[in-house]
Order: C-alpha cells, then structure tokens, then sequence
C-alpha cells in the first residue's frame, strides 16, 4: 500500500507512556524516521496533549490535533479555532483540587491562547486513590456537562470541555493538509478508534494495554516501530501489509 500521510498518537504510540510528562520524548530511531518521512509526505499528531507540551516534542510534524482534536495548528501558524467549551472546566478542576487528599498531579490543557480545553488528573506519583474516588469524581465532573474519559488500565483521567474525536481530527487534517492518497494511522488505545476508522490503513502499537475493543486493523511491538517508519520512508512509501500481524481481538 502507498501511504501519503502518516497521523499519529503521541503517549504509548510515538513515545513510551511509563514516563514523567517532563520526561517524555521519542526514541531517537523514531524520531529521525519520521524527520525523514516529513520531508516527502505529511506528518501531523493527533493527541490529548496541548500545543505547549507536544510542538517543540514533534518540530518535524506539519499540523497537531491538540486536546484530542479540539484545536488544529499547521505548522504555518495557521489555526483551525476550538470549539466552545463548556464554562464549568474551571469549576471541575478546582474541585478536583478541593478534594484531592492523595496528591495528584493535575495538566491543564490550553489552546495557543492560553484558553482551557480540558485536563488530566493523573496519580502516578500519588497514593493511588480508592476506586470510588475515581467513580466519584468522574461522575461529578461528568454532572458539570464534562466529558471525562477513563479506561480500567489508565493511571489518569482525561476531561474536556467539548466533545473530543480523533476521527473527526483526521477528516480536518487530510483537508487541511490536502492528503489525496492513503492515510496512515498509528494508535494504542480505545480513544484512538474513531481515528483509526477514518483512516485508509490502522495500526495499534502494543505495549502490553491488551487489544480488546479496538478497531485498528493491524498491530506491531512498540520496539519495532522505528524500523517501520524507516521502511517506509526507504522503501518509496510503499507499506508492504503482510509484514504486520493482523488484528484479531475486537
């Protein structure tokens, strides 16, 4: 298969999600895979992170889809505005703050003028909170009008103050980017789906999350990622599809 863009995931796709968020980076194989491939062919991030936190980790991409699709930046300085957001975010972080007794690390997630789309609660380096704490507290945001998005594995959850949907970030970005041929979308995880059925050709990168519930069409070990990207970049960005192990768990 010819690919004509590459649009990727960051945490647990592009770089390891068993780090700190400062020290998270790409392996140097992928990196210079993707600086590679960028140079003939579109290369745009789709993640929850905010436009701080992932342009100066992925200067090579041509367009971020930040906070999970809800602000597109093309690398030209050209953004597509977010969407309104619900008025409570603010409200639902200072609860979250009120009544964190574990000490959670709380990320903010702005568009490029500093407005808040949404943010994680994360107790990696807390004392884990009790399962009803997290019932808890999802459903009080979730009475706000926010969504929040929790999976059994996460050590986090994710809020946003509108609607997030990679797919629909996908459709933007082959506009925006003017991509005619096949799209290529690499993800882990179950808010990726939208992303990987809109795409021409998905692949999840596993790194242990277990393969229940998503709709990738294809999986390969994080390790191996690098030399992938290398193959297509060295091999006139043809993907040869039986060099990647189906999907067989949905």
């Amino acid at each position: 298969m010819k690919i004509a863009a590459v649009f990727s995931d960051y945490d647990g796709t592009l770089a390891s999600a068993d780090v700190s968020r400062e020290s998270s980076s790409l392996s140097k194989d992928t990196e210079a895979a993707l600086e590679r491939l960028s140079s003939v062919i579109p290369v745009a991030i789709v993640t929850s992170k905010d436009i701080r936190f992932i342009r100066p980790r992925t200067p090579f991409a041509s367009a971020w889809a930040c906070v999970s699709g809800l602000e597109i930046v093309l690398a030209d300085g050209v953004v597509s505005s977010s969407p309104q957001v619900n008025s409570r975010l603010e409200e639902g972080l200072e609860y979250v703050r009120q009544h964190d007794k574990t000490g959670l690390s709380l990320e903010r997630k702005c568009d490029v003028k500093g407005k808040l789309l949404g943010f994680s609660v994360d107790w990696r380096k807390a004392t884990t909170p009790t399962n009803d704490f997290v019932a808890t507290t999802s459903s009080r945001l979730a009475a706000m009008g926010l969504t929040v998005i929790h999976e059994p594995s996460w050590t986090f959850i994710d809020v946003f103050g509108n609607e997030p949907d990679k797919g629909r970030a996908v459709r933007e970005l082959r506009r925006l980017l003017k991509v005619k041929g096949n799209v290529l979308f690499l993800g882990d995880s179950t808010p990726d789906n939208s992303a990987f059925e809109e795409s021409d050709l998905s692949v999840c990168i596993e790194h242990g999350q277990g393969l229940e519930g998503l709709a990738c069409g294809f999986v390969i070990p994080f390790d191996k990622l690098g030399a992938l990207l290398r193959n297509l970049a060295e091999d006139d960005l043809l993907l040869d599809l039986g060099s990647l192990e189906k999907n067989n768990v949905a």
